[in-house]
């Protein structure tokens, strides 16, 4: 019969696994030292390694104060020993002598008298903090210079003993197990929980004591214990005003310490990381070394900050005892403290520490002080999330009250793409202003800078260059505005097809940004700079800027996103595609609302490309439409142009006519093709270029092949005019496959060897191959069977096109021996171009059994669709 009862755990601990295995491996090393504060769980791990070593001899001495004794300590040690190890011959040894003797002499005294020991011996000395006497400690570093053999001493500490450890680390002779090593993990946790008798932990909860404790174990308990008796709930408000961790704090960290310390200590938690000098400056002292020394020795929860040496932070329990201390003891030093922090931090450019003190300073003035401060380096280097964070903390009256703080504002907005909120901020402020403006020529300046900033990232390609601009750059008297325009037009000329001014005025803003340490926007018009330079063809030029600025920007730089576009670029038109794709994937995660559509553009667009590439059709078409719902936020008829094309050039390699009818329709294809068709000439830009070539495609596969011709004759002779080589390339190879349709062997190599001399081998890249589609396979048949010649660099670097297996051989059969009469007629039909419905009207059939002939006749030929059979057929 049940009795109705719940079996309790009679324990309140755990198992430490991995540590007691650690301490089981460390036989071969003379010294262990267990160095962490009190409630870390050093003699807990202790009690449980003795219960594992059973077949050992192990000597535990807990020390006490009253042990800090030479004499105490070594009869005391002499005793446990005997009891221990009845081989240890105390006459060797006498403790009662030690008073007499130099430390040497006992130290060797004591190494005899082990040396008879001949089984393995660990020696535990627990709580050695309370071990400060020279002479105790002067014999305990002979025999940790000059161990006995097999003996293993275990030392366990809240503070570093005064021992000499450093040879002993020289030659891997200690084992150091820190707080961080002794810190519980998640698993552990749950386990204390279980024995302890307690409800199932919830995950907030669990993340909660996590963070607050940080793996202490004394805190781990303190909090699973109280919540036995008011809920699991309660460990969601679990914080350092608990009773007893302030009675733990009050004794095992504030007791025993200098007064001078103990002033500083409790000051010094108002920061959140701080070093000796940074304490001796703010706090106004100059015994900021000795604290940090003596909390170091005492190891009282301080925590050293990673990658900064000499700088260190408080446990966060600790943190939050600590400054409720000062807020009772001393409450009038808070708010001083906290300007001069933020006095401190501003000078060593720390602005999110200036910015945390100064929140907490209880001083409007001194906040809006460091903000400006602050916009102004993350707006010149680039950190636009750190403004947006902050602008959603302050009222909008306080922004709207001051240039210096709306100004960054809205031109972060803008470049982030958040435009309406862009233009209520310029709006309000000018209608603020009022008068004023007429009286304050540069507010004056700005504002109208700002807004043709607005205007021209809102309205991209429609956005007319204008009198405005050029007036601007010529009469401002603000260096910060005349190099920002000067990177804006270099933009604008670079959108347009004119490289040359780019050139020149992404040259000129870069060199001026740089000397204002606008480090950003200088990488910016460096892009810029790059990008024309690829275009002209200038391929040594572009690879070696971008190679050099990417090598040389740090990860962490917002500059980085810039320079690592740049790369993707290059390392996709080297079919470097594995690298290429790396980069982006470690681009996905930094590209945000934050980052430049340029960016965000260039990594969208060569990821689902590569995806493409790899055959994974469903995961290219979703980074396509991810791509255009981000370009809804603002006019970027460019960059929706350039995945209108990529849409369309995906759609005509798989062969989804369909598809290419939808897209058409949906992006008015018609109506480019119906404008320019039968033009001569058009006026240049990259968003009327990709959409052309969009266009040419769709012609293509609707067997329109020579409207297919005329639009790649007007691009290309409007991108050459131009000087755009990089897309001359592209039109020219578009129109050499649809020549290679109906020309022999030696009239396509010439065609081939023409392109090539005259833009080059290296601009004959994985963009011209991907953008003509079909190249890869004219150009590698023909060097395949020795009627092309091509330079070996360029064929290995193309290996993937020139020494592997075609991605469309050649037809293993020939279609007239195989194809019936009218299955044959319909494949020569199909061989020029034609829709479906133009070989139905042509052969005298319906659309029906036109496609079921199609059907019989990629069986036959051993293709699967369209394209294969046109792109295989022309190969042979």
């Amino acid at each position: 019969m049940s009795s109705g009862r719940t079996t309790r755990p009679l324990s309140g601990q755990f198992y430490r696994r991995d540590l007691v295995t650690r301490l089981n491996d460390s036989n071969g090393v003379p010294l262990t030292l267990l160095l962490a504060p009190a409630g870390s769980g050093k003699s807990t791990l202790l009690s449980q390694w003795q219960k594992q070593a059973l077949d050992r001899h192990v000597v535990s001495l807990a020390v006490q104060p009253s042990d800090d004794d030479p004499v105490r300590f070594l009869r005391r040690f002499a005793e446990q020993t005997r009891a221990v190890v009845p081989a240890f011959d105390t006459s060797w040894f006498m403790p009662f002598d030690v008073s007499e003797m130099p430390p040497s002499s006992i130290a060797e005294a004591l190494q005899d008298a082990l040396e008879q020991v001949t089984d393995p011996l660990y020696i535990v000395f627990d709580d050695f903090q309370h071990i400060t006497n020279a002479e105790t400690l002067k014999v305990l570093d002979v025999m940790c210079a000059y161990p006995p053999k097999d003996v293993h001493l275990i030392i366990a500490s809240r503070t570093r003993p005064g021992l000499n450890l450093a040879s002993l680390r020289l030659n891997d002779a200690l084992l150091e197990l820190d707080a961080g090593a002794l810190k519980v993990n998640r698993d552990e946790v749950i386990e204390l929980n279980q024995r302890l008798g307690g409800e199932p932990l919830e995950a907030a909860a669990l993340d909660h004591l996590m963070s607050i404790t940080e793996g202490w174990v004394a805190g781990v308990k303190i909090a699973l214990m109280g919540a036995m008796g008011t809920g699991v709930r309660t460990l969601h408000d679990f914080h350092a005003s608990q009773p007893e961790i302030m009675d733990y704090f009050g004794h095992a960290v504030l007791k025993g310490l200098p007064e001078f310390a103990r002033k500083l200590f409790l000051e010094s938690s108002l920061m959140h990381h701080f070093n000796a000098e940074m304490c001796d400056v703010v706090l106004e002292t100059t015994y900021s070394a000795q604290l940090m020394e003596e909390l170091s020795r005492r190891e009282l929860f301080i925590i050293p900050v990673p990658g900064r040496p000499g700088w260190y932070r408080y446990h966060a329990l600790l943190r939050e005892f600590l400054q409720a201390r000062v807020a009772i003891d001393m409450p009038e030093r808070v708010a001083p403290i906290h300007r001069r922090a933020t006095e401190y931090f501003l000078q060593q450019g720390d602005y999110e520490q200036a910015l945390w003190h100064a929140h907490r300073a209880d001083d409007v003035d001194l906040l809006l002080d460091a903000l400006a401060r602050a916009f102004d380096y993350w707006l010149r280097e680039g950190y636009a999330s750190q403004i947006l964070e902050w602008a959603e903390q302050i009222p909008d009256e306080e922004f709207l009250a001051r240039i210096d703080l709306a100004a960054p504002l809205i031109s972060t907005l803008t470049l982030s793409r958040r435009f309406y909120r862009a233009r209520f901020y310029l709006d309000a402020y000018r209608e603020q202003a009022g008068s004023a403006l007429q009286q304050n020529e540069d507010e004056r300046q700005m504002l109208e800078f700002l807004e043709l900033h607005l205007q021209f990232f809102q309205h991209d390609t429609e956005f007319m260059e204008g009198a405005n601009l050029s007036l601007l750059m010529e009469t401002s008297t603000q260096r910060d505005v005349r190099a920002f325009s000067l990177a804006m037009v270099a933009y604008y000329h670079l959108q347009h097809g004119r490289l040359q001014s780019a050139l020149a005025f992404s040259a000129q803003a870069r060199e001026v940004l740089l000397q204002l340490g606008q480090h950003f926007t200088a990488g910016y018009a460096g892009l810029v700079t790059a990008l024309a330079h690829q275009q002209m063809g200038h391929i040594a030029e572009a690879v070696t800027l971008v190679m050099e600025q990417f090598s040389a920007t740090p990860r962490d730089c917002p500059t980085w996103s810039l320079w690592a576009t740049g790369m993707v670029v290059v390392l996709y038109d080297q079919n470097r595609l594995e690298e290429a794709r790396q980069l982006c994937e470690d681009l996905l995660p930094v590209v945000s609302s934050a980052s430049a559509t340029e960016v965000i553009s260039t990594v969208y667009l060569t990821l689902s490309r590569l995806q493409h590439h790899q055959g994974n059709r469903k995961n290219s078409t979703r980074m396509l439409e991810k791509l255009q719902s981000i370009l809804q936020q603002g006019n970027y008829q460019r960059f929706i142009n350039e995945a209108v094309m990529e849409m369309m050039r995906q759609a005509y390699v798989n062969g989804e006519w369909a598809r290419l009818d939808v897209i058409a329709e949906r992006f008015r294809l018609k109506d480019w093709v119906d404008e320019y068709l039968n033009r001569n000439s058009a006026d240049y830009s990259q968003s009327w270029e990709r959409l052309g070539l969009a266009a040419v495609y769709w012609l293509m596969a609707s067997g329109r092949n020579e409207d297919a011709h005329a639009a790649l004759v007007l691009l290309r002779d409007v991108v050459n005019r131009a000087g755009i080589r990089s897309s001359g390339a592209i039109m020219e190879a578009n129109l050499l496959v649809l020549a290679g349709r109906r020309s022999n062997d030696a009239d396509m190599a010439r065609r081939i060897e023409a392109l090539i001399s005259r833009y080059g081998v290296m601009n004959i890249n994985r963009s011209v191959f991907d953008e003509a589609p079909g190249l890869s396979t004219l150009i590698s048949d023909l060097w395949r069977r020795g009627v092309l010649e091509l330079p070996e660099f360029y064929t290995e670097l193309f290996s993937g096109i020139f020494t592997q297996s075609p991605e469309h051989a050649s037809l293993e059969v020939d279609p007239a021996s195989v194809l019936t009469p009218k299955e044959f007629e319909i494949f020569e039909l199909l061989q020029n171009g034609l829709s479906n419905a133009k070989i139905s009207e042509q052969s005298g059939v319906s659309v029906t059994t036109t496609k079921w002939h199609l059907k019989n006749i990629y069986s036959k030929l051993g293709v699967s669709n369209r394209t294969e059979a046109v792109l295989r057929a022309s190969s042979r």
